[in-house]
C-alpha cells in the first residue's frame, strides 16, 4: 500500500481540513517575497526634480546624523553654524537652522569636506558611479531693474539632465553654448530673475573666497568664508531660465462658482540659485584667490573643501542599500541620505533594513509551519479511527510516519508554491518603475522560490515529525478501544 498517494488522495478528498494551512503558507510565502520591494530602492521617477538640481541620487552632508534604532553611542543637539549658501541642508531639513543637528560628542561636526578625501572611502562601494561637490558662493546679480542676493553655483552638466527644467526650447537654446563661456541659468521666478529675458546681460559680484580651520570636538577642521571686500564683478549672458517643480498644492484662494474641487497650482524650489558651468565657476574662484586656482587636472574640485557631495548611482532600484553601505564606509561624522528619504518619501511605508530580511522570512515562515503542523495534528487526531484500520491491515510506525508527514509536505508545499508565484508575479509590477532587468528579477525569483520552499517545507517537516512520531507509538488496540 502506498500511504504517500493515500494521504494526498485523503487531502484531495476532504480540503477544508487543510484549506487554512495551504492559505497561510500562500500568504506567508507573498509576504516573504514582497517584503524585497521595501528596501531595494526607489523608483526611477521619485524626487527626480530634487535628483536633478541637488546633482544626484545621494547626498552627504557633513552633519545631521541619522537616527537608528542600532545606533549605541550617545547622540547629542548642536547648534548649526552654517549657511544657506553653503548646501542644500535647509531646504531638505528646514528645522536645523533653528533647532540645530544630532551628532555624537566626539564628532567634528558641521566643516567643509575634503571631496577627495570622501571619495577615496566611497569609490569602492557597489552602484557608486561618481561623486559631485556642490560648489556655490552668495553673490549679488544686478540688472537693469535692481540689485538681488543669489548664489552663484557651479553646475555639473554631467549629472541628471537639466533640459526637462528649463523653460525654453532646449535645442534653440542649450544649458550653454560652450562650457567656459560667461553664461548663466537664471530661475524663472523671483525677483528680477522672472523679467529676465534669453540674450539679456546681468552682472554678478562675487566675494572672495577664504579658508581657514576652527576647533571642533574632533579637532582642526576647515571652514569656507567669504570676503566682500575683495569681491569682484562679472558680466553674464543670459543662456537659459529654469523651474525645478516639486509638487503641487491646493489653491485656497482660487474661486470655484461650481462647487467642485479647488484647482491645485504648481510647487516650485524657490532658491536662488544662478547657474554657471563648472569650469566658469572654478575659473572666478581662481582669479578672486590665486591660491585656489585650478591647474588643469581637476585638483580644485577634489582638494577644495564642500559642505555637501552628491553622489550618482548606476541602479535606483539598490538605492537604499548603497546609502546603507556608504553610511558605514564614512561613519557617524557624516549625513548621508537618499535624496528620495531626505524628501520625506519614506514617511508613506514602514522601511525595513535589508539584513533583517532573512531574519523577518524565517519568522513569517516559522509561524505558518507552525499552523501547517498544528492543523495535521488535528486531521490526525479526527482520524484516530483510520490510523487504527491501518494497523489493521499491517501498517507499520514507518508507514503511519510516512502517512501523516506526506500530509504535511503536501499542504506546505502547495500553499508556499502559490504565494511564491502570486507575490513574483506582483513583484513583478515593480520593473514598470524601476531599472531592475528581466534577468535579475528572474534570478530573485529563483531564489526566492528555494529558499521559501526550502525553509517552509523544511520547517514544517521537522514540526510534523513530532506529530508523526506520536502516531506512530499508538496501539491498534489502543486506538479501537477508544473509539
Amino acid at each position: 500500500m502506498d500511504f504517500s498517494r493515500l494521504a494526498i488522495t485523503e487531502i484531495k478528498r476532504n480540503p477544508t481540513r487543510t484549506v487554512v494551512g495551504v492559505i497561510t503558507c500562500a500568504l506567508a510565502a507573498m509576504i516573504v517575497v514582497l517584503l524585497r520591494v521595501v528596501p531595494e530602492g526607489y523608483n526611477v521617477g521619485v524626487a527626480l526634480p530634487e535628483r536633478t538640481f541637488s546633482g544626484g541620487d545621494i547626498l552627504i552632508f557633513p552633519a545631521q546624523a541619522p537616527l537608528s534604532s542600532s545606533e549605541s553611542h550617545m547622540l547629542v543637539w548642536r547648534n548649526w553654524h552654517g549657511s544657506d549658501w553653503q548646501s542644500h541642508l535647509l531646504y531638505y531639513f528646514p528645522d536645523t537652522g533653528t533647532n540645530g543637528y544630532l551628532a555624537e560628542e566626539g564628532c567634528a561636526g558641521w566643516r567643509g569636506m575634503v571631496p577627495r578625501e570622501v571619495m577615496d572611502r566611497i569609490m569602492g562601494i557597489p552602484n557608486v558611479k561618481k561623486v559631485s561637490p556642490y560648489r556655490s558662493l552668495p553673490c549679488v546679480v544686478t540688472t537693469d531693474r535692481g540689485t538681488t542676493m543669489a548664489f552663484l553655483r557651479g553646475f555639473d552638466l554631467e549629472g541628471h539632465p537639466i533640459e526637462p527644467y528649463l523653460t525654453q526650447n532646449a535645442e534653440r537654446h542649450p544649458a550653454f553654448t560652450q562650457k567656459d563661456a560667461l553664461e548663466v541659468i537664471v530661475p524663472s521666478l523671483g525677483r528680477l530673475f522672472s523679467d529676465l529675458g534669453i540674450g539679456d546681460v546681468v552682472r554678478i559680484t562675487v566675494p572672495k573666497v577664504l579658508v581657514y580651520h576652527s576647533g571642533s570636538p574632533g579637532g582642526l577642521v576647515p571652514q569656507l568664508a567669504v570676503d566682500w571686500d575683495g569681491s569682484q564683478e562679472f558680466q553674464f549672458t543670459v543662456s537659459q531660465k529654469y523651474a525645478i517643480q516639486v509638487g503641487e498644492e491646493v489653491d485656497v484662494t482660487a474661486p470655484r462658482p461650481d462647487g467642485g474641487p479647488p484647482p491645485t497650482i504648481p510647487v516650485y524650489w524657490e532658491r536662488p540659485e544662478v547657474l554657471v558651468s563648472m569650469e566658469v565657476f572654478e575659473r572666478i574662484i581662481g582669479k578672486l584667490s590665486p591660491e585656489f586656482a585650478g591647474s588643469g587636472t581637476g585638483s580644485f574640485k577634489l582638494d577644495f573643501p564642500t559642505y555637501q557631495l552628491a553622489v550618482t548611482v548606476d541602479r535606483s532600484s539598490k538605492l537604499r542599500e548603497t546609502t546603507r553601505l556608504i553610511r558605514e564606509a564614512l561613519g557617524p561624522d557624516f549625513g548621508v541620505y537618499a535624496v528620495a528619504e531626505a524628501r520625506g518619501y519614506h514617511t508613506s511605508h514602514v522601511v525595513m533594513p535589508p539584513d533583517l530580511h532573512d531574519v523577518y522570512s524565517g519568522l513569517i515562515i516559522g509561524f505558518a509551519a507552525v499552523v501547517v503542523a498544528g492543523n495535521i495534528y488535528i486531521t490526525v487526531v479526527q482520524q484516530k479511527r483510520k490510523l487504527g484500520l491501518f494497523r489493521v491491515v499491517g501498517a507499520t510506525s514507518s508507514n503511519i510516519i510516512q502517512y501523516i508527514l506526506t500530509l504535511v509536505a503536501y499542504v506546505s508545499a502547495s500553499g508556499s508554491l502559490y504565494g511564491v508565484l502570486a507575490g513574483n508575479a506582483l513583484y513583478l509590477i515593480t520593473l514598470i518603475g524601476s531599472d531592475l532587468t528581466l534577468r535579475e528579477w528572474f534570478i530573485q525569483a529563483l531564489g526566492d522560490f528555494g529558499k521559501i520552499m526550502g525553509l517552509s517545507v523544511g520547517l514544517s517537516l521537522a514540526i510534523g515529525f513530532g506529530i508523526a512520531w506520536w502516531a506512530s507509538r499508538l496501539s491498534c488496540a489502543e486506538v479501537l478501544s477508544r473509539e
